[in-house]
């Protein structure tokens, strides 16, 4: 047997893959058994009644499109099958609700819409409302739901319900004792300077600037610039840096990272400022305390060597035991003093040991 050569094969696939094509074209169009002036359903075929639609034969039915009333020029159809035709008909889908009030008038299974949404309120249809009592354009996973954002999800199931680019959930968490933000109203929304979806009081980092606010604030740049950052805070230029250990293209960094050891003028600043500032700033307190404890002492002391009487010598001992006990004076100033009190009565009671005394008697 000759076999057919690559060519005849071709034209031979092309042959059976056009003729369906074309045999199914011709098949599709309606054939009139009579010729006539329908122009609706066929043209050129039998219309008696010249209203448009052909009258009905052995291959095209009422069913089909065939006008269901051929001697009636102001009937054609009869989509309930009650043999009166639509035009009058004040039930066409014969539901039992009258076309005047029927939503559907021509779908038998539904014809009310409660909330005025476009969905019905019968169930078991593409068009049944999920929520007949709400009105709502949603039609996602639920038809006819509220939907206030208008991207079709019902809000039930949206994570942002008011479309305001803020999760429920986050409006929820930034509410506070005063303020208390609604999911369900655009208008209310909590701020977000950076716009990153997470308002400021939930965002640990405001401006994006990659570090973190409690950072920004104890080093005292903007927590709400992204160009200003701790490196940036003094000469105008970058004045720091982070390395990560190692000397690899990734030990050193600009951008912020908490396990790094930085290395900058802005982390100095902060040392001198934070850890040393009490300890400078009390200096001159303790300079205060120092002098005023040494000048009290210096007076008692003085008070002692120029007391002439045991009287008056009790008189400073009470003086001193008070200053010591409301610490005006230190405890070893105390000691001192009650030294020089002893040493004072002493030469008190043995006048010939001490030229002054001798010098009173």
């Amino acid at each position: 047997m000759k076999q057919l050569s690559t060519a005849h094969v071709c034209i031979f696939s092309l042959f059976l893959l056009l003729m369906p094509t074309s045999v199914g074209a011709e098949d599709s169009t309606p054939v009139c058994e009579t010729e006539g002036d329908s122009t609706m359903d066929r043209v050129g075929c039998l219309d008696t009644d010249g209203d448009g639609w052909s009258d009905p034969d052995a291959s095209w039915n009422a069913s089909m499109g065939a006008d269901a009333f051929p001697d009636n020029e102001s009937e054609h159809r009869d989509l309930d099958g009650d043999g009166i035709g639509d035009e009058a008909d004040p039930d066409m889908d014969g539901d039992g609700v009258g076309d005047e009030v029927d939503v559907w008038p021509e779908d038998s299974v539904i014809w009310s819409d409660g909330d005025g949404d476009g969905y019905a309120d019968q169930s078991l249809h593409s068009l049944s409302d999920n929520c007949p009592h709400i009105y709502g354009k949603s039609r996602i996973r639920l038809k006819g739901c509220s939907d206030l954002d208008g991207d079709f999800m019902p809000d039930e199931y949206d994570d942002d319900a008011d479309g305001d680019g803020i999760r429920n959930e986050m409006e929820r968490s930034a509410s506070s004792g005063t303020i208390l933000y609604d999911p369900y109203n655009a208008k209310s929304t909590p701020l977000d300077s950076d716009q990153d979806t997470i308002p400021d009081v939930l965002d640990h980092d405001n401006d994006n600037d990659g570090w973190p606010d409690d950072v920004e604030l104890d080093r005292g740049s903007d927590i709400y610039d992204e160009d200003e950052t701790p490196f940036t805070l003094y000469f105008g230029l970058n004045t720091g840096i982070f390395y990560a250990g190692g000397l690899t293209g990734e030990s050193f960094s600009l951008e912020y990272h908490a396990d790094s050891m930085e290395f900058s003028v802005s982390g100095v600043m902060e040392i001198v400022f934070e850890e040393l500032v009490i300890p400078l700033l009390l200096i001159p307190v303790y300079l205060g305390v120092f002098f005023s404890r040494r000048n009290e002492f210096l007076r008692c002391l003085n008070r002692i060597e120029e007391a002439m009487t045991i009287e008056e010598l009790n008189e400073i001992e009470k003086v001193v035991n008070n200053f010591v006990k409301e610490r005006r004076i230190k405890v070893y100033h105390g000691l001192v003093l009650r030294n020089a009190l002893e040493e004072a009565e002493s030469d008190c009671r043995n006048p010939s040991a001490n030229s002054k005394w001798l010098q009173e008697e």
